[in-house]
């Protein structure tokens, strides 16, 4: 039943706070894109976040981990920073210098992957590229209506269920309290969008999601393939990353310089409608975050068929995005 709640609190608040930020920046003319459509979206979910997350701990007494400050400290830094980024856009070199910097701190004091057989600088390298590739492959994501709002709710949900089948009833609630953020921007975020996450958002909600699936404990001595589940759970801003840096360096591009080789863009240029690529899209993620949860379960069999059928769908989404 608290789970509910966490939900749909979070979800009023951040309807409230944004059909605030909407009216603010139109009426100011502030944080808007080319398209006159407000970019406040992150900062609406990270508002409501925010208060929630005050609230628990002034108003219930409710004691927060060093390592969870440490993540949402870091987390709303991202948030401010890109903030700057929407408003007047940043060079590439500026960009990546910034985000070198902050992960670079938070993993002096944050939670890393821990592989026990490998060296503390491997896994401090690997926690590294993986929150670096994780916040940005979010980033990628948003580029069309309804894309990274959905995909994220989708991941958030089944992040939320990953961490109450590991015991961590704490992070179930924050991914659920993410999730009804989530939920209330998709209603602006439906086509024709009212209001974009920004870089701002999708960096800060990015940041979350790379920081936060390495804090549950997937794996134990009975499973220890489950260590690869939040890897699963996210694989499709990993390929669509991946799909967009080949179709770059192909062109002859580096893999930062923008251009219109995002699957879900490719399938536009193909002829598929909006809606018909959303469908397809969450579909893949479904399955993905299917087959990550059986892996944590450790019901292999039916894991092993959920893989195969999210790689062919997978396959299947490519294909259709690269052929000529």
């Amino acid at each position: 039943m608290i789970l509910l709640i966490n939900f749909l609190f979070s979800f009023f608040l951040a309807f409230i706070f944004l059909t605030i930020l909407k009216k603010l920046s139109l009426r100011f003319s502030v944080f808007k894109s080319k398209k006159n459509i407000p970019l406040l979206g992150g900062v609406g979910i990270a508002l409501s976040i925010l208060l929630i997350f005050l609230l628990y701990h002034f108003r219930y007494n409710i004691s927060f981990s060093h390592e969870l400050i440490n993540i949402f400290i870091f987390a709303y830094a991202i948030l401010i920073i890109e903030l700057f980024d929407d408003w007047h856009e940043f060079s590439l070199s500026k960009k990546v210098l910034i985000q070198i910097i902050i992960i670079a701190l938070f993993l002096m004091n944050g939670k890393r992957v821990q592989i026990y057989f490998l060296s503390n600088w491997i896994n401090y390298l690997i926690s590294f590229l993986w929150i670096m590739g994780i916040t940005n492959a979010f980033n990628h994501l948003d580029i069309k209506d309804s894309l990274c709002g959905g995909i994220c709710l989708i991941m958030s949900l089944f992040f939320s269920g990953a961490s109450f089948l590991c015991g961590n009833y704490l992070l179930a609630n924050l991914f659920l309290i993410l999730s009804g953020a989530l939920a209330a921007f998709c209603l602006f975020n439906l086509p024709p969008a009212k209001m974009y996450m920004g870089n701002s958002g999708s960096h800060f909600v990015g940041f979350l999601f790379a920081s936060l699936s390495i804090s549950l404990d997937y794996a134990s001595l009975e499973n220890a393939p489950a260590l690869f589940t939040p890897l699963i759970i996210l694989a499709f801003p990993i390929i669509d990353t991946f799909f967009l840096i080949f179709a770059r360096l192909r062109k002859g591009l580096l893999p930062f310089k923008k251009s219109n080789d995002h699957i879900s863009l490719r399938l536009i240029s193909k002829g598929y409608s909006h809606k018909i690529i959303l469908a397809m899209v969450y579909f893949v993620v479904l399955a993905w975050c299917g087959t990550g949860i059986f892996l944590l379960l450790g019901r292999l069999k039916i894991f092993g068929g959920f893989f195969v059928l999210a790689v062919l769908f997978t396959s299947s989404l490519i294909y259709k995005a690269a052929k000529n």
